[in-house]
């Protein structure tokens, strides 16, 4: 079995949302907009002015907290309260993820206009749950992608750098991800993961070259590019799905360290690349090749140490709290060509701590 979810249309260029109006026209004529407060300040004036030249009416929502059930049931009872038939998310991952649940439970449309590029939740048909200290809770899978998504990429090219960093960092990771299981080469869903990670592999690969060699990264095709490998790409990579759930150390690291609430003023993509030391571990690879990851997250700031995570007292108490929270199931563990359990997880939770350290120190 396989399934394929995607959004059906994606508009990336610059200044879009100046002419916003005439797509979202096309979708409903009376919208909620929900957004984080920079969100809508960066974003929030073209979109509007735009909808209102093309007579569509929209109400503001600014969004504070993060994408609990909670807040779902709390927008989905507007939507219906003021009977409008779209729901548009301004934002990053937090706002994305909460109006595609919108969408989903009002049984109406969305629109994602992401205005960093630090995940790919304008495009998957996921929506990431967690509780109000914003420990993850849930995944709330959903029947469709958004309908139509809109990515400014000046709006995202003038958003701190740390957003875009972070959103390689998580791209970076699904290729790593994806490969090292032994039914790679049988399934189909795994070959196409594999397959459209690796050119957002070779596409990011370019953009870290151009920043070790310190160029300057104008906003151009090449800038575009890497903003469609973090959003397209990286979207398709989720959106294709086979009959077996396979395991992801890195993303699942990420859960588990939500539950540190040390780590709470770090971003989605700084925990999951993070994991991914920690799988390179795992997997047995050579200190030369560690290291070398580690080299090229310090050249994007990406954190690779758990005091760069925010974890600074009772290291080894909060390690074992992380490990403790990882679950995976026999058959995710034995499809991975590598061992893993709570024990090794641990030690490679130490060891890639340690070499981060080291390589911070030099």
């Amino acid at each position: 079995m396989i399934s394929i979810k995607a959004p059906e249309k994606y508009v990336s260029e610059i200044n879009i949302l100046e002419h916003s109006g005439k797509y979202i026209e096309k979708i409903g004529k009376y919208a909620l907009i929900i957004g984080g407060k920079t969100a809508l300040k960066s974003a929030g004036e073209k979109l509007t002015k735009s909808l209102s030249d093309k007579n569509v009416k929209y109400k503001l929502e600014e969004f504070i907290g993060y994408c609990t059930y909670e807040n779902i049931d709390k927008y989905v009872i507007e939507a219906k309260k003021i009977g409008v038939d779209v729901v548009i998310g301004i934002g990053g991952g937090r706002a994305l993820d909460l109006v595609k649940a919108v969408g989903e439970r009002s049984n109406l449309p969305v629109v994602t206009v992401p205005t960093i590029a630090a995940t790919c939740a304008a495009w998957s048909a996921l929506s990431v749950i967690y509780d109000d200290e914003g420990r993850h809770t849930d995944y709330f899978l959903l029947e469709n992608s958004p309908k139509l998504i809109l990515a400014d990429t000046r709006i995202i090219y003038e958003a701190p750098k740390r957003y875009l960093n972070a959103g390689i960092g998580d791209t970076l990771v699904k290729w790593y991800e994806a490969a090292p299981h032994k039914t790679a080469l049988k399934d189909i869903s795994i070959r196409i993961g594999l397959q459209t990670s690796e050119l957002a592999l070779d596409i990011l690969k370019n953009y870290i070259n151009r920043i070790e060699k310190s160029e300057y990264i104008a906003l151009d095709e090449k800038f575009q590019e890497v903003v469609d490998a973090i959003i397209v790409l990286a979207g398709l990579v989720g959106s294709v799905k086979g009959g077996n759930h396979a395991a992801a150390i890195g993303h699942t690291l990420h859960d588990s360290l939500t539950h540190v609430l040390d780590t709470k003023g770090t971003l989605h993509g700084e925990k999951v690349i993070f994991g991914l030391i920690v799988q390179f571990i795992l997997e047995g690879k050579s200190d030369k090749e560690v290291e070398k990851l580690v080299y090229i997250l310090n050249l994007l700031n990406l954190p690779v140490s758990l005091e760069q995570l925010g974890i600074k007292e009772n290291i080894n108490n909060k390690i074992s709290n992380i490990t403790n929270e990882i679950n995976f199931t026999i058959d995710e563990v034995n499809d991975l060509t590598f061992s893993v359990d709570k024990n090794l997880i641990e030690k490679a939770i130490v060891k890639a701590d340690e070499i981060g350290r080291k390589r911070l120190a030099v």
